[in-house]
């Protein structure tokens, strides 16, 4: 398997810019998943203060520790149902407790087909970068993969630059197409597009 990149020719982008447009494409595939599958999750340590019964009463937790029952009656005062602490020494976890405000991390469970996974990830990353001569010659490239029966946002992806550094914005959006990146394909899948193109020099 291979991955294909196009980037533009015409719009002269410096060494550092070239190379974070095409790193945009490389990932593309792979940020899109996780993006889909994200999920929010807690980071630190959270104890439910206290639970009601059926007709609204207050009903305390019995704790051992004298601060969780301070915090849990400080924080039923404030109607807050979870007060969130951490040990002040993370290889102490039954040590002294600090209050702290929650944080989180994200986690997310993508699928990869196992010719990507065996072939490309666990493989060699092999990627083709051809250039295109202009915007035109880039979008050719789309019309050519969907002639493949590839889909765009699936199978290829154009990357677009805010223009906040040294690009002019073509767009109505103020951003400009600089490169399309493909996912990993089958080899000959991608010589059908990449003859085309020259590699990019």
């Amino acid at each position: 398997m291979k991955q294909l990149i196009i980037a533009r020719k015409d719009l002269n982008m410096s060494p550092g810019k070239l190379a974070a447009q095409v790193s945009h494409a490389s990932m593309a595939f792979l940020t899109k998943a996780l993006r889909e599958k994200g999920k929010k999750v807690l980071d630190c340590d959270s104890i439910s203060t206290m639970t009601y019964d059926r007709e609204g009463n207050k009903q305390h937790r019995l704790y051992k520790r004298n601060d969780l029952c301070t915090w849990a009656e400080e924080a039923f005062n404030r109607n807050e149902p979870i007060v969130y602490f951490r040990p002040v020494d993370p290889d102490n976890p039954y040590g002294t407790l600090e209050l702290c405000d929650p944080t989180y991390h994200y986690e997310s469970k993508i699928s990869i087909d196992i010719d990507t996974w065996d072939n490309w990830i666990c493989g060699s990353f092999t990627k083709i970068i051809c250039e295109a001569k202009n915007r035109n010659q880039l979008y050719k490239a789309t019309v050519l993969a969907d002639s493949l029966g590839l889909k765009e946002n699936e199978d290829y992806f154009i990357i677009r630059d805010n223009c906040l550094t040294e690009l002019i914005p073509e767009d109505p959006d103020g951003r400009t197409p600089t490169c399309i990146g493909f996912k990993p394909l089958p080899e000959d899948i991608v010589n059908q597009i990449s003859h085309k193109f020259q590699l990019y020099k």
